[in-house]
């Protein structure tokens, strides 16, 4: 079965990950962010974690694509 996305249509064996930002800013204008992720979406089970700061941040984001394109 393919599904949609992003205006192309993927094979479901294609390998696919999820991550969800959700940031906010703190009273005294920190950036945080949870970051809840998967490396195969068709597996059960999330992780999650924290980050503060746009560096930070950016930084998680880039740790979970490379792992992903490790796999």
């Amino acid at each position: 079965m393919a599904a949609y996305c992003g205006g192309a249509m993927t094979a479901k064996d294609e390998r696919t990950a999820v991550l969800v930002i959700r940031t906010w800013i703190e009273a005294d204008d920190r950036v945080r962010a949870r970051l809840t992720e998967t490396l195969d979406a068709d597996e059960p089970g999330w992780d999650e974690r924290g980050a503060e700061g746009e560096e930070a941040i950016l930084a998680a984001v880039a740790a979970w694509l490379q792992a992903f394109a490790e796999r």
